[in-house]
């Protein structure tokens, strides 16, 4: 898309860099003593810049009908708001009826030249003590001027005893004078501005009788004459109250122009609704230069943008009548002019037409040096750091706003502009979203400030500009920018610090006390696998033990120190080296936690304040701050984790990556990564081939207690997650004969208690000294030898192969073996049924081993058959029905399909 210059370029002065502010201040009384800047000055020049709206064709048209024709109302008041157009209107009567013959090709067809009387009196020109001297004439009053520019020195004559004396002339002397001069025009121009001066000047000493009051006479008096001479007119301007910045006496002396002229006047507004963009356009453009196809193309462009987002835009934005409004205000964006119009026009001292046109040709000036290829301008394309379009908003909202505009929006300092510099595909949509902001947060309504997030987007979007883009920037604004607030759904810069600046304020408490929070902030995050040490000064304070430890490092540890706590605690050489993990902390994760520890703790006491009612003003952020209190500690658990991503252990550093979603402790994320097969850190299951090929190639025997201590003792091994890990894989070794279990006492091995290819239970695994494994050769021989040694069954029965059900009845036998007396205290059962099915054929030794001798062992001999049914006074105690006959049976892959006890 070409930039809106080569569619439509803006007049020579304002290219040039040096256009004159001056040439958007017209004055009627300088227009006509030939001394106004040449835009107003030189007719041609005037029209050629002047649009003639249908107000300004219409009021040229009525006042060529009354002098013509005598048709037609003959008091006519322009009356808009300030800066609205009015002088503009009389220079344009003054040109038509004075330089007809310079301007004819420019005036509305079929608008005939003129040469009448005219009479220009501007009130801010005069001085109503002095008056005027001009060619030997003086002139002190209104009456004085009209008579002398009417009729000349012969004219002046007529009324100068009036003149002299401050003495209205009355209604028959006026009518006989004005019917004279025929036909005539009489331009008033700030009569207010000179009336209210004029009412402290007194006509005689000693009276109370003002200037002022006779000059109110005055107008009485003329307004009612010139309204019955056929071809006489008077054309007068007044502003609108509404919006003037009037004292108790403007206020007053207002309301009686407005009483006197409205009895014969007729009001005539010079521009209305969409002309002022054509105005504008014609003021500060060539339009004769407008490429109207170029244009149109772009225009379509930014509609079918707003008809495919309708969702996120005001309504009126994909309205094809919109479309419309956005051609007439070209290169312009209507929103920026109506804007203006809309809302700063609202305050007194902006001049409506006037201070439009002066802050825009300063923004299209600014736009053209710095040849900023826009298509169009927008809203969020005020350059707020250009020192003339700034104090162009400061004059009417004070000058304080200046440090608002510096920290926010514009300025070395200024954080939009901080924000776009860290963020650059942004293209400078967090400047030009503040800006737009600005723009909309004043009016002299309060209630008519600020802006919603629709539009804002309307103020920013381009065809390449996604909403939710805008949205996104928009939320970072919010929580960084200092002056920037919201009410309801729409956001505005006030004086009044937001939440950040207060929450700065606060958060400077907390410098040096935030530590205690975060502790508790991490603590929450912890779980119970490991044991915790949070932030320790030094190693001394953690046990030399075989529990998994996971140490916390401070996050301004950078974790130098590791080695010497791995190698020594205190004084002592640490052992179990190999249970230490240290998680290290990110520098730049810890100081976003940081700050947003210190920023819950000041949004804390800022929402304390205002319980308390230190803070009433604050009462309407209450929500405001919880949210934020809300949002901050709902992300405390990922930037926790984001801190903590490192884990060193031994002589191995890993990253953990991105934090996990879910909601486990941190301790479970570092356990589940340390676990892993990829890591192997921690071991949750062993085989006991590791513990044969690592341990005993080399080893006819190995202590279990120092197999154990090696797991824990030497960070070059994983570790178990638990003892019962190395005690499962000692239990499967046994049972697979893999290798034995035996005591070993004054170096003789102890065979009786070995324990090899049977079911040993988990407590059985004994780590202890005196305890070793032994190769599974020396096991295999000994058994043989035992074997040869022994004679006779151990007990008489019979086993069917392929049955899957073994029974067995017992009962007391006073020949067969002793039993095994109960502990004391235990509970016996006196009789007990087990029904015991899938028994394999080839584990009838297990049964043997582990359900059949027990029994003997506790009630003495018995004999069996398919189920288990014994009673006995003495009883088999729970530990052996529970640790050694069940235990058994699941061991060997039985069920227990009944059971019954007694």
């Amino acid at each position: 898309m070409k930039p809106w210059y080569e569619i439509i370029p803006p007049h020579e002065d304002i290219r040039r860099g040096d256009f004159d502010e001056a040439v958007f201040a017209a004055d009627l009384g300088d227009v006509a003593a030939g001394a106004a800047a040449p835009d107003y000055r030189d007719p041609y020049l005037f029209y050629k810049k002047t649009h003639l709206t249908q107000g300004l064709t219409h009021l040229l048209g009525r006042v060529h009908q009354t002098l013509s024709s005598g048709k037609g109302s003959s008091v006519v008041q322009i009356q808009t708001p300030f800066g609205g157009g009015k002088t503009h209107a009389l220079v344009a009567i003054y040109h038509y009826l004075k330089h007809g013959e310079q301007i004819k090709e420019l005036l509305p067809p079929g608008l005939e030249l003129l040469s009448p009387k005219v009479a220009v009196v501007a009130g801010n020109h005069w001085d109503p003590i002095a008056g005027i001297n001009s060619h030997g004439v003086a002139r002190r009053t209104f009456w004085g001027e009209v008579a002398y520019q009417i009729g000349g020195k012969s004219g002046y004559q007529i009324l100068r005893e009036n003149d002299e004396a401050r003495i209205s002339p009355g209604k028959a002397k006026l009518r006989e004078f004005l019917e004279a001069h025929q036909p005539f025009i009489l331009l008033f121009d700030e009569i207010l501005e000179y009336i209210n001066r004029a009412l402290d000047v007194r006509v005689k000493e000693k009276t109370k009788v003002s200037l002022g009051a006779q000059t109110f006479a005055f107008f009485q008096e003329l307004t009612e004459t010139v309204a019955s001479i056929p071809q006489g007119m008077m054309v007068v301007t007044l502003p609108s109250s509404y919006l003037e910045d009037f004292g108790e006496q403007e206020e007053e002396s207002l309301a009686r122009l407005n009483k006197i002229f409205g009895r014969v006047e007729s009001i005539e507004t010079p521009v209305q609704g969409e002309e002022v963009y054509a105005v504008i356009r014609r003021r500060l453009f060539e339009v004769e230069r407008l490429k109207q196809g170029e244009m149109r193309t772009v225009v379509q462009r930014y509609f079918q943008h707003y008809q495919q987002n309708r969702d996120d835009l005001p309504p009126k934005a994909p309205d094809v009548n919109y479309r419309q409004k956005m051609e007439l205000a070209y290169p312009f964006h209507p929103d920026l002019i109506d804007i203006l119009y809309e809302k700063w026009s609202t305050f007194p001292t902006f001049q409506r037409t006037r201070g439009v046109l002066r802050l825009l040709a300063n923004v299209i000036e600014d736009l053209y040096q710095r040849e900023i290829p826009l298509d169009v301008i927008l809203p969020g394309d005020i350059n707020m750091g250009h020192p003339p379009i700034r104090q162009e908003f400061l004059k009417h909202i004070g000058q304080e706003y200046e440090g608002v505009i510096g920290s926010d929006i514009a300025g070395h300092e200024a954080k939009a502009q901080a924000l776009d510099a860290t963020n650059r595909p942004w293209k400078h949509l967090a400047q030009r979203i503040s800006t737009a902001v600005f723009f909309h947060s004043f009016s002299a309504d309060d209630s008519e400030r600020g802006i919603s997030a629709p539009y804002i987007k309307l103020a920013v979007l381009r065809g390449d500009t996604i909403p939710a883009y805008v949205t996104d920037v928009l939320g970072k604004l919010s929580n960084t920018l200092w002056y920037l607030n919201s009410r309801a759904d729409a956001y505005y810069f006030s004086r009044i610090p937001n939440l950040n600046r207060m929450i700065l304020d606060k958060k400077e408490l907390f410098n040096e006390s935030f530590e205690p929070e975060m502790q508790a902030v991490i603590g929450k995050e912890l779980g119970g696998k490991f044991r915790i040490y949070l932030w320790p000064e030094s190693g001394d304070g953690i046990p030399d033990n075989r529990e998994l430890k996971l140490v916390l490092l401070h996050p301004e540890d950078a974790g130098d120190q590791i080695p010497q706590w791995i190698e020594r605690r205190g004084a002592n050489f640490r052992e179990y080296k190999n249970t230490l993990f240290f998680a290290l902390a990110d520098t730049a994760a810890f100081a976003k936690l940081k700050e947003d520890v210190k920023t819950v703790l000041a949004l804390g006491e800022i929402e304390d304040e205002i319980k308390s009612g230190k803070s009433p003003l604050l009462e309407a952020r209450r929500d405001e701050i919880q949210r934020r209190i809300r949002d901050l500690q709902r992300d405390y658990s990922y930037n926790v984790r984001r801190m903590y991503h490192a884990v060193r252990f031994g002589n191995r550093t890993i990253d953990l990556g991105q934090p996990v979603a879910g909601k486990e402790d941190l301790d479970g994320w570092y356990w589940q990564e340390l676990t892993s097969s990829d890591v192997g850190a921690i071991l949750t299951t062993l085989h006991y081939r590791t513990i044969v090929n690592k341990f005993m190639q080399d080893n006819e025997r190995l202590s279990t207690a120092v197999l154990l201590d090696q797991f824990y003792k030497n960070p070059d091994l994983p570790v178990p997650a638990e003892q019962g890990v190395v005690a499962r894989a000692i239990q499967l070794g046994i049972q697979d004969g893999a290798f034995g279990q035996v005591e070993i006492r004054d170096d003789e091995i102890l065979w009786e208690t070995l324990k090899f290819e049977t079911n040993v239970l988990l407590d059985g695994v004994i780590f202890e000294p005196g305890v070793y494994l032994i190769v599974q050769e020396d096991c295999q021989s000994w058994l043989a030898k035992k074997a040869a040694e022994e004679q006779g069954a151990v007990v008489e029965g019979v086993v069917t192969p392929g049955d899957t059900t073994v029974a067995i009845e017992a009962r007391d036998d006073e020949e067969g073996t002793k039993p095994e007396p109960t502990p004391p205290g235990e509970q016996v059962y006196r009789r007990i049924r087990l029904v015991i099915a899938d028994i394999p054929a080839s584990k009838i030794a297990d049964v043997n081993r582990g359900i059949l001798l027990p029994i003997n062992r506790a009630i003495g001999d018995f004999k069996f058959t398919i189920e288990i049914s014994v009673s006995s006074e003495e009883g088999i105690s729970q530990t052996a029905l529970e640790h050694q006959i069940k235990e058994t049976i699941r061991q060997i892959g039985g069920r227990i399909v009944g059971e019954e006890l007694d």
